[in-house]
């Protein structure tokens, strides 16, 4: 994280950088920076955020010892940045079983490919947040395939083992790890406690 921050970002135009890590980790914390910073260099309006977080009742988060979980970004006020954010479900926290957290999974990855199939004009920098939500369901190489369309990708998204095992969470993490193999750049984030 050091060595991204003493750059100022610059480094990171033209790329693809992906940044993974623990729940509580810092991946969108980072990403909002990332994103604040080049908002500052003038990129805002070439700027399309697809933001997956899924939308975590408190007292579900709470339930489950999980707070803090599935942060979202924000653009910065006044800039020109295209935001899109599904309404995405957390399947290991809302399905009652197995064949349910199946169920929600595949219903998120249905309505992410909606958000996906919009025009490429809507920027040339893509902020991806909670790429994992994605990869639950759907492919890495699929993934990539649409962030191939973008001069400048960054992305974070959940590798850790606080979220439990199960078939969801082992297929997740090697889509995960597949992604990471393709990108320019991989930030692991350190769990904080």
């Amino acid at each position: 994280m050091e060595l991204l921050l003493k750059e100022n970002f610059s480094g990171l135009l033209g790329k693809r950088t992906l940044i993974v890590g623990e729940v509580n980790s810092g991946k969108t914390t980072l990403t909002q920076r990332i994103l604040e910073e080049f908002c500052l260099k003038g990129l805002g309006g070439r700027i399309l955020v697809l933001d997956l977080a899924p939308e975590i009742p408190a007292e579900l988060a709470a339930q489950k010892g999980l707070s803090g979980l599935g942060g979202v970004l924000r653009a910065p006020k006044l800039e020109r940045v295209t935001y899109l954010r599904p309404k995405l479900f957390p399947p290991r926290l809302m399905g009652k079983d197995q064949q349910e957290v199946w169920a929600l999974a595949r219903a998120n990855l249905a309505t992410i490919e909606k958000s996906m199939a919009l025009p490429q004009a809507l920027g040339e920098t893509l902020f991806l947040n909670d790429a994992s939500m994605y990869l639950q369901a759907g492919s890495a190489s699929r993934l990539y395939s649409w962030l191939e369309r973008f001069r400048t990708v960054v992305a974070n998204g959940y590798m850790g083992e606080r979220l439990g095992g199960g078939e969801l969470s082992l297929r997740e993490r090697s889509q995960m790890e597949a992604l990471a193999g393709l990108f320019q750049h991989v930030v692991q984030m350190g769990a904080r406690h």
